[in-house]
């Protein structure tokens, strides 16, 4: 095993969610969190980030700690919005388990999703999502998901089959070996930074649900995908020159 092991043996999992304006679906994110700890029989904690919410997203939270004093929910409040990345990155340093893993605060995955990933924990250093479905996803949205593969398989020169699923990682390399990409391609940044790396990982089979949303389909995310494809692709150039 590699890296830092303080405070691994208190908790085993933390789960990064981050939330912006998410007040109707925030409370179930959390619900099947704590209900997957249970059914895994894992110590964990949940870490929600709010991202300067506009709704009641964070009075939710507050309500459900008051609520329920037991669980081991914090709450993270941003007084300016720096997205999911960076949120990302700073959860890893806040938390303490041993494994480490996003689960958006809109709530889609179902229970089974989190469990399935959840149990493959120690398999390998990354346990890396694939869908063979995703219910609710437009036939334009695949295509572009299918795409976006393709572009990174061919950038990276690795295989996998899908890159912005919510992996599970090992929270100290979250630490060790973040990037600085803050938008939509930090996934498949990071994730072929850490196989670059030698990490090794195991692909999981699962089905997913979706929002339909058009956020992805701007220009600002567009130059931020291209950057990302960019430095992946750089990164695979400089190794074969120098190696």
């Amino acid at each position: 095993m590699t890296g830092d092991t303080r405070g691994f043996d208190a908790i085993e999992v933390s789960f990064f969610v981050p939330c912006y304006n998410e007040e109707e679906h925030v409370e179930g994110a959390i619900d099947k969190l704590v209900e997957v700890a249970a059914r895994c029989g894992i110590t964990y904690e949940i870490l929600v980030f709010d991202d300067c919410s506009r709704d009641a997203s964070v009075a939710t939270v507050k309500a459900y700690q008051r609520g329920h004093p037991d669980i081991p929910l914090r709450l993270f409040r941003n007084e300016v919005n720096r997205g999911v990345s960076r949120n990302f990155v700073e959860g890893a340093f806040q938390g303490r388990g041993r494994y480490y893993r996003l689960v958006c605060g809109d709530d889609i995955e179902p229970i089974e999703t989190h469990a399935e990933i959840i149990k493959r924990r120690g398999e390998a250093d990354i346990v890396v999502p694939y869908f063979t479905t995703i219910h609710g996803r437009g036939w334009h949205r695949h295509v572009l998901s299918r795409l976006y593969t393709v572009l990174v398989n061919f950038a990276s020169g690795y295989r996998l089959r899908y890159y912005n699923g919510c992996a599970l990682y090992r929270r100290f390399d979250v630490m060790r070996f973040h990037v600085e990409t803050t938008g939509l391609g930090y996934q498949a940044e990071f994730l072929t930074r850490l196989l670059h790396e030698g990490r090794s990982y195991v692909e999981v089979p699962l089905v997913a649900s979706d929002r339909e949303a058009s956020a992805s389909l701007t220009l600002r995310n567009f130059v931020s995908v291209s950057h990302s494809l960019v430095k992946i692709a750089l990164r695979r150039l400089r190794v074969s020159l120098f190696k």
